[in-house]
C-alpha cells in the first residue's frame, strides 16, 4: 500500500524507482554501494525492498541494520551479530558477544567475517542511517577497510543523512582509510510534478478514496516532490480521515520533529550562526552576492572562501542546492524550520 508509513519492502509498492533499483542490483554485483539523496525520498524504502528480493534468491546472505541509535562501533558490532544470528545457523558459525570494548571491535568481526567465509555464500550488508556512527567515524572506517581489504566476498550497502559520516565515505580525504576505496553511488532524487501526482493518484485509488485534483495539486505544491511527505500526506488524508488543511499541517509537524533534530545534529561543532544564516537567505533563493550581504549585515566583513566553503557544505549534505544562479532550499519542511527558526 503507497500510503502505509513504513519503509516499503515489496517491489510493488517501490513507485516509479525501477531504474534505481536496477542500477543498485547491476553496481552490487561488484562494487560496494551507497545510496544517496536528500531525507524523504525512498532511500530506506529502496534498500529493504532490494534486500527482501536478494534474500529470496538464496544465493547471496543478506542482512540489514538499522544504526539508528548507535552510539559506538560496540552498538555496531552488537547489531551486526544479532543480524548474523538471525540468518545462519549455530551449525556454521559460532558467535559469542562479550562486552564488546572499542579495541577488541575489529578482532570480533575479523573473527566474524571469518567464520562468515565457511558459509561459501557472498554476504551483502546493508547499513541504514550510517551517519548515526559519525562520532565514530574514524574507528568505523578502520573497520571497513579490514573487511574491504581482507574479505572479498563481503560487500556493503550504505544509506542515510548525507551529514557528517555518508559524506566522509564519499569524499574521503587522502588521510582516510578509506581512500581509493570509496562506494559507487546511487542516488535518489525528489519526483517530478507529474510522478507526484500520478503517486498520489494511484495512492487514492488503492484505498478507493475519491480525491479531488485541485486537492492533490495544493498538496504537491507544498510538498513538492519528497514521497516520504507525500506519503504522509496520503495517510493522514485517505487513511485518518483529516481535512485538507489539517493533513497538509500535520505533516510539517511530523516533518519538524524529524528533519529539526537532524539539523541540530548537523550544526553541532560547526558556525551554527553562520550557517543557519546563510540557510536562511537560500531559503527565500538567494544569489551569492546576496548571501554575503546577509552575512556581513550580521558579522561584519566575512570572507569569500568562507562564504564558498559553507555553501559547499550545505550543498554536498543536500540541504541546499544551486538553480541557475540562486541557491534555494529544496526541502518544503526544512524551508519552514529554517524561516521560522531551529
Amino acid at each position: 500500500m503507497l500510503f502505509d508509513l513504513r519503509p516499503k519492502e515489496n517491489r510493488r509498492d517501490l513507485f516509479d524507482r525501477e531504474r534505481e533499483f536496477r542500477e543498485l542490483e547491476r553496481l552490487t554485483e561488484s562494487e560496494w554501494v551507497a545510496v544517496v539523496g536528500a531525507r524523504m525520498t525512498g532511500k530506506t524504502s529502496l534498500v529493504k525492498t532490494f534486500v527482501a528480493e536478494k534474500s529470496r534468491r538464496g544465493d547471496t546472505l543478506v542482512l540489514y541494520l538499522n544504526l539508528l541509535g548507535a552510539r559506538g562501533i560496540k552498538d555496531f558490532v552488537a547489531r551486526l551479530s544479532e543480524a548474523v544470528s538471525s540468518k545462519v545457523s549455530s551449525r556454521e558459525i559460532s558467535l559469542k558477544l562479550p562486552f564488546v570494548e572499542v579495541t577488541q571491535s575489529s578482532r570480533l568481526v575479523e573473527n566474524l567475517f571469518s567464520q562468515l567465509r565457511t558459509t561459501r555464500k557472498r554476504v551483502m550488508i546493508a547499513l541504514d542511517e550510517v551517519q548515526e556512527l559519525y562520532w565514530v567515524s574514524w574507528q568505523f572506517l578502520k573497520l571497513l577497510k579490514m573487511i574491504h581489504d581482507t574479505y572479498p566476498n563481503v560487500s556493503f550497502i550504505f544509506t542515510g543523512s548525507m551529514f557528517g559520516l555518508m559524506h566522509i565515505l564519499l569524499q574521503p580525504e587522502v588521510s582516510s582509510p578509506m581512500y581509493g576505496r570509496k562506494p559507487a553511488k546511487v542516488e535518489l532524487a525528489p519526483f517530478s510534478e507529474e510522478t507526484s501526482l500520478a503517486f498520489l493518484r494511484k495512492g487514492f485509488r488503492e484505498l478507493g478514496v475519491p480525491a479531488e485534483e485541485g486537492e492533490l495539486r495544493e498538496a504537491v505544491g507544498a510538498l513538492d516532490g519528497y514521497v516520504g511527505w507525500l506519503t504522509y500526506y496520503g495517510n493522514f488524508r485517505g487513511i485518518r480521515g483529516m481535512s485538507q488543511a489539517a493533513a497538509l499541517e500535520e505533516v510539517v509537524n511530523e516533518g519538524k520533529k524529524v528533519v529539526g533534530q537532524e539539523l541540530k545534529n548537523f550544526l553541532k561543532g560547526r558556525d551554527e550562526k553562520a550557517y543557519l544564516t546563510v540557510l536562511r537567505s537560500a531559503a527565500l533563493g538567494a544569489r551569492w552576492s546576496e548571501i554575503r550581504e546577509a552575512l556581513e549585515s550580521r558579522f561584519g566583513e566575512f570572507n569569500s572562501k568562507r562564504i564558498s566553503d559553507i555553501l559547499r557544505v550545505l550543498m554536498a549534505s543536500m540541504l541546499v542546492e544551486k538553480r541557475g544562479e540562486v541557491y534555494v532550499v529544496p526541502d518544503p519542511v526544512l524551508r519552514k524550520i529554517v524561516l521560522e527558526g531551529v
